[in-house]
């Protein structure tokens, strides 16, 4: 059956708000047992439009839905966005934890949005931003199983464009997005999901144009087919998956798709606990991508599910790319920040990333290094394990030692036929692989590089039928490499030591808040902790003058991180003196909380 909303006094206009017109047609709609509700050519000011039960919202070529301008006039899905509270400040209070959004569709089956026409959420940067419009999503699906979304054209939301929360069963094909002046305007994004199949969909994002995340571990993404889409996200990535990572993703497939004039080609981040395994990208073209390869594996806390300061790290294995020609751009500027070309396989120190193949891989990259970026000692990035820091590599990264691909903390790489080569010639190799165990190049050339491979602790590397020189990295090198990474473990000890100690800390109640370095404390036979939720830099802790412990990192470690200390037999009976005095670089970027049992 269909149901016309001109039927119930929507206002084709825009003049008066056709929220309730539209959702009355939707309600009358389902009664009936289903079927579609048509949006006719012109223009309709709405609110939350809520999805039901086997209906179908059909936008009728000419319709346009353009989302209200206030705020009060949206609502929300019950599930909710279980994000980390410190990425839902990016939005204040606007919302985004209930997922307000113009179309909602809330554990509900077998309905979709789909024709021919636009839904425009008048949210973009030249819109403006204010707390009276906020930052809805455009549409958003919880929990949905065999629902649609086919042909529409959305543009301009608060937040992300489409949301799908754990959908199972779900189509989107031939979808038109263009958010590229939306803050935070993602294409497609999902957080969980089962079987869901995305294809011949145009994305022109202003953030990441494809997103996988896991904010939830029970509810995994598994059995994605994304086909045929043409992708741009002008700064970030072209298709994104993680850094939200609390769940698993599985069978990750993407075949025949077009990415363009994009900071990232494929973006894998995993920072928790989790598994990513079976991914199989195939027939893909990028053209002006500054990083066509960007997998990295940390210890990052992304969800509020995570029970840990310091997630362990997770299992990235079994990623395969075949027939992938890319042509990369030069290092670019975001803001105040420099954004270094490169692609990147790269595990912290004593992980890996696992299983990689890469098959008929034709990468072009810019080029133009020098001599001395071929044998740099020099700011190596192994420290940057991102902890209580987003994880992304920005500035932080110069220059490695390759001109096309950087390998570092990986097992089992595979590279068949193919191709690295730069645009401006670069004396520094294609590959530069470090701490590699099971390295094989077959039928790989290197074009316009000093050479195909310069490697470090690898083993088990088989080289057949190449062109390109190998080189193991200097003497210099090696030792600085070697210096690194014997800092990196014990950093990474000293940090895994005080992360128990901060979820201990973290778990118990706050009983004083402190603003200054220095205050007084009442002794007690509580159990009693100090926690800096946000430090950096070298300091002591005294408490009357007398030291009780000092947090030292090395200088290039220069992440804020939180830190705890038990006080325990330095606070007796009566009042002391308790002290966070700076050693070098010292900055408290958060209150002093007291804990106690």
């Amino acid at each position: 059956m269909r149901f016309d909303i001109l039927a119930y006094g929507a206002d084709p206009t825009g003049a008066t708000p056709s929220t309730d017109a539209i959702n009355r047609a939707i309600a009358d709609c389902a009664a009936a047992g289903g079927g579609y509700v048509d949006v006719p050519a012109g223009e309709y000011v709405s609110g939350t439009i809520r999805l039901l039960d086997h209906v179908y919202l059909y936008l009728c070529p000419g319709s346009t839905i353009l989302g209200s301008e206030n705020l009060s006039d949206y609502s929300g899905t019950t599930r909710g966005c279980p994000w980390y509270s410190a990425l839902s400040d990016i939005v204040g209070n606007n919302g985004i934890n209930d997922c307000k959004a113009l179309i909602v569709a809330d554990r509900k089956c077998d309905c979709g949005l789909l024709g021919h026409g636009t839904v425009d959420g008048r949210r973009s940067s030249r819109h403006g931003y204010t707390a009276e419009k906020g930052r809805p999503f455009l549409v958003v699906f919880s929990e949905c199983q065999n629902s649609r979304m086919c042909d529409v054209t959305l543009k301009n939301p608060g937040f992300f464009t489409f949301y799908g929360l754990n959908c199972t069963d779900l189509l989107i094909h031939g979808v038109t997005i263009r958010t590229a002046d939306s803050a935070n305007g993602d294409g497609l994004d999902f957080d969980g999901g089962k079987r869901i199949t995305i294809s011949d969909c145009n994305i022109d994002a202003g953030d990441d144009a494809i997103g996988l995340k896991t904010l939830v571990p029970w509810e995994p993404c598994e059995d994605f087919t994304i086909t045929g889409c043409m992708l741009r996200s002008k700064h970030w990535g072209a298709v994104r998956i993680g850094p939200e990572s609390a769940g698993d993703m599985r069978r990750i497939n993407i075949q025949g798709c077009c990415m363009y004039d994009s900071g990232d080609g494929f973006k894998l981040q995993l920072t928790q606990d989790a598994v990513f395994e079976d991914f199989n990208f195939s027939n893909i073209t990028m053209t002006d991508v500054l990083r066509p390869l960007f997998f990295t594996s940390n210890r990052y806390n992304m969800s509020m599910h995570e029970k840990h300061t310091r997630p362990k790290a997770g299992k990235f294995r079994r990623i395969k790319l075949s027939n992938v020609t890319a042509t990369m751009r030069p290092s670019s500027h975001f803001g105040d920040l420099t954004i270094h070309a490169g692609n990147f396989i790269s595990a912290l120190p004593g992980d890996a990333i696992e299983d990689v193949t890469l098959e008929n891989v034709h990468i072009i990259a810019p080029g133009g290094g020098s001599e001395a970026d071929a044998v740099r000692t020099t700011d190596h990035g192994d420290m940057y394990d991102f902890w209580q820091m987003y994880p992304e590599h920005l500035t932080n990264l110069g220059d490695y030692p390759s001109s096309v691909l950087y390998l570092r903390n990986a097992k089992g790489i595979r590279m068949r036929d193919c191709i690295f080569e730069t645009k401006d010639g670069d004396p520094r190799a294609a590959l530069a692989a470090e701490c590699v165990d099971g390295l094989l190049l077959s039928g790989c050339e290197a074009r316009g590089c000093g050479g195909l491979l310069r490697h470090y602790r690898c083993y088990r590397v088989r080289i057949d039928n190449c062109d390109g020189d190998i080189h193991p990295f200097t003497a210099e090198q090696s030792d600085a490499w070697e210096s690194f990474r014997t800092l990196s473990l014990a950093t990474d000890q000293t940090l895994e030591a005080l992360a128990q100690t901060v979820d201990i800390a973290r778990a118990m109640p706050t009983v004083a808040q402190h603003g200054s370095c220095t205050f007084s404390l009442q002794g007690s036979n509580r159990q009693t902790y100090l926690l800096l939720p946000k430090v950096r830099g070298c300091f002591a802790v005294t408490v009357d003058d007398r030291e009780l412990c000092r947090f030292e990192l090395p200088k290039i470690y220069r992440t804020p991180v939180p830190f705890a200390c038990a006080l325990g037999d330095a606070l007796q009976k009566g009042e002391h003196t308790v002290s966070i005095l700076p050693i070098e670089d010292f900055e408290l970027l958060s209150d002093v909380l007291i804990k106690q049992a």
